[in-house]
């Protein structure tokens, strides 16, 4: 297993600008690789698509879109049934059932918004994530003092979300991180 200092930049050329730079600090091109992360939910690591059932944010969204659902029916119901008294058109059951359709679908709408929070990374898993943002990555196998230089010039560069990990490394014409799982939570530094 390679120690790997990796960090994420915005565009190809910081991340191109960044490289030079490690080069620069004695870095080799087996230490160094670069790659196009996706935006969450777009690395299709889960079968049905996306990465994952939930992220570790939306874990309570299924409860309260329930609750809203329960609520907002029967609010929709309520009120569907004094429309069409009011009315008197002859129209009662339909309006009543349409009430509270509306009312279970707006009510799980805003249920389930009310579920979903942002995830807090220490409680994250590789089944319930909080994904790293989209960018290109910098991976750098390190070890001992070049981690420092690493992360030094990672941070010089603009990178954020800067990771220590522990992974499996693969030299040759284009060297990976090739464990490497957008799932699994990063260990800051």
């Amino acid at each position: 297993m390679a120690t790997i200092i990796a960090g994420i930049v915005e565009t190809e050329g910081a991340a191109e600008r960044a490289l030079t730079a490690l080069k620069a600090q004695g870095f080799g091109n087996d230490d160094l690789t670069t790659f196009y992360l996706n935006p969450p939910g777009q690395h299709a690591t889960y079968p049905i698509g996306g990465d994952s059932h939930h992220d570790e944010g939306t874990k309570r969204a299924g409860k309260t879109a329930a609750a809203g659902a329960a609520v907002g029916g029967v609010t929709g119901l309520a009120i569907g049934t004094a429309v069409a008294a009011a009315t008197d058109s002859g129209l009662g059951a339909m309006a009543a059932i349409a009430g509270a359709g509306v009312g279970a679908y707006v009510g799980s709408l805003a249920g389930g918004l009310t579920g979903t929070e942002q995830g807090e990374p220490q409680k994250a898993s590789t089944e319930e994530p909080v994904e790293r943002n989209a960018g290109y990555m910098i991976a750098v196998r390190a070890d001992g003092a070049d981690e420092l230089k690493a992360i030094d010039v990672l941070r010089a560069h603009g990178a954020h979300g800067i990771e220590r990990a522990s992974g499996l490394w693969s030299t040759g014409e284009k060297p990976a991180w090739t464990d490497f799982d957008p799932r699994h939570p990063p260990q800051l530094v």
